[in-house]
C-alpha cells in the first residue's frame, strides 16, 4: 500500500493511503498496519470492516440507497418525485451515450475549473484520471452535438458507487447532474444491483434520496495537536 503526505500547514501534517480520495471507502487488514509512517490517519473505512473506530462526524456517514425491482417502488418523498418529473421534462432533448471513448478527457476541464488544481496537485490529478478510466464507467449527456455533462460511477459486486459528475455550469437550469443520477439509478435497478451508494457527505442533494446512514470508520495514530485539529477523541497518541 502506498502513502501520501498531507500538509495542513507549515507545522502540521499526516500520512494516509494515497488513493483514499479517489475510490469508494477503504478496507484495511491487520497486515496493512505493520509498518506505517507517522502520524497516520485513515478515514472513510467501510462501515462493515472489522478494523477501525466509528466516526461521529455526520460528513463521514454513508448515503446508501437500497434498490427495489422498480424505480417507482423507491421510497421517494413527494418533493423529490415532483422535482424528478420536472427535471425529466427539461432534459427531454438530451441524448445519453454510455462509456463514450475519452469521456473523462472531454469533460475534465469542468473539474479543473472548479477545483483549480495547481502544479503540486497535478500528479494526484493524473492518478485520479488513470484510476477512474480503469475502474469507472461514464454516461455522457449531449444537447445536440454539444457535450454538457459526464456522470461517473463504479460498480462492485452488488453496489454502484457514484463518483461524481463533471458538467457545464452554463446549463445549470437543466439540473443535469440530478437527471444523470436518476438515469443511472434506473440502470442499476435494471441490471439487478442491490444498492446505489452516494458515498459519504451531508450534501443536500444526497439527503433528498431515501438513504441509509451508517458511520464510516477511521484509524488514527496522531499527536494530540493533530487529534484536536480533527476533533478526534479516540486515537493512539504519539509524541512529536
Amino acid at each position: 500500500m502506498k502513502f501520501k503526505k498531507i500538509k495542513i500547514n507549515r507545522k502540521l501534517f499526516y500520512w494516509t493511503w494515497r488513493d483514499i480520495s479517489f475510490l469508494p471507502y477503504a478496507w484495511p487488514e491487520e497486515k496493512d498496519f505493520k509498518s506505517l509512517p507517522k502520524p497516520f490517519f485513515l478515514y472513510q473505512i467501510n462501515p462493515d470492516c472489522p478494523i477501525g473506530l466509528e466516526s461521529d462526524d455526520k460528513e463521514d456517514f454513508t448515503n446508501i440507497i437500497e434498490l427495489t425491482d422498480s424505480f417507482d417502488k423507491l421510497n421517494l418523498d413527494k418533493d423529490l418525485k415532483k422535482d424528478l418529473r420536472r427535471i425529466e421534462k427539461k432534459n427531454a432533448d438530451v441524448k445519453l451515450v454510455y462509456n463514450e471513448k475519452d469521456a473523462l478527457d472531454k469533460s475534465k476541464k469542468w473539474f479543473l475549473e472548479i477545483w483549480h488544481e495547481d502544479k503540486e496537485d497535478m500528479a494526484d490529478w493524473r492518478r485520479r484520471l488513470g484510476l477512474w478510466k480503469e475502474k469507472c464507467y461514464t454516461i455522457s449527456a449531449y444537447l445536440g452535438k454539444e457535450l454538457i455533462a459526464v456522470h461517473i460511477a463504479m460498480s462492485e459486486k452488488d453496489t454502484v458507487f457514484y463518483m461524481g459528475c463533471w458538467w457545464n455550469k452554463e446549463y445549470r437550469s437543466l439540473s443535469i447532474p440530478t437527471f444523470l443520477l436518476k438515469k443511472d439509478i434506473e440502470r442499476a435497478i435494471t441490471k439487478g444491483f442491490r444498492y446505489y451508494d452516494l458515498e459519504v457527505g451531508d450534501e443536500s442533494y444526497k439527503k433528498k434520496w431515501p438513504v441509509i446512514e451508517k458511520p464510516t470508520k477511521y484509524y488514527a495514530i496522531l499527536t494530540k495537536e493533530l487529534a484536536d485539529y480533527f476533533g478526534i477523541k479516540k486515537y493512539v497518541r504519539i509524541e512529536k
